[in-house]
């Protein structure tokens, strides 16, 4: 479904490079790396492609990114640009230092039919899709 969908929206796009599935250990890896329990939309993604290093991440790079979130919450405790760091999972990205995520709360995701755009230089949250293929679909439209 998702390489369809990113193969049909993306053509002629020769940065966009369909990676191989991840497996489960490695799904499960990345879980405990970030510290929440994936969505099982994001599983089924990963099961399909592990990224396709233009928007989707692979599971090391959202491991990268989420060790990287804690250190910056480490490092600037007091900031208010760092304090809520720790609550996503990162895993797209427009290439302009905003990401695409799902939110959580207590380690748990507050809803998994809410796809959110973390904006680097506000460090907020805007929710732009109720899925991960909407949010797909919208990205490779410009719609967000």
């Amino acid at each position: 479904m998702y390489k369809e969908l990113i193969s049909e929206l993306s053509k002629g796009n020769e940065w966009v490079k369909i990676q191989p599935p991840c497996d489960e250990r490695d799904i499960d890896r990345a879980e405990q790396s970030v510290g929440i329990p994936f969505p099982k939309e994001l599983r089924a993604l990963l099961k399909e492609l592990n990224g396709d290093r233009y928007l989707l991440l692979s599971v090391d790079e959202i491991m990268k990114q989420s060790e990287l979130n804690r250190q910056v919450r480490e490092q600037y405790p007091k900031e208010e640009f760092a304090k809520d760091l720790d609550k996503f999972i990162f895993f797209a990205t427009n290439g302009c230092g905003d990401y695409y995520c799902y939110c959580a709360d207590n380690r748990k995701i507050v809803d998994e039919t809410v796809i959110y755009r973390w904006d680097h230089e506000e460090s907020c949250r805007k929710p732009v899709a109720s899925n991960i293929a909407e949010m797909i679909a919208r990205y490779y439209r410009d719609e967000i």
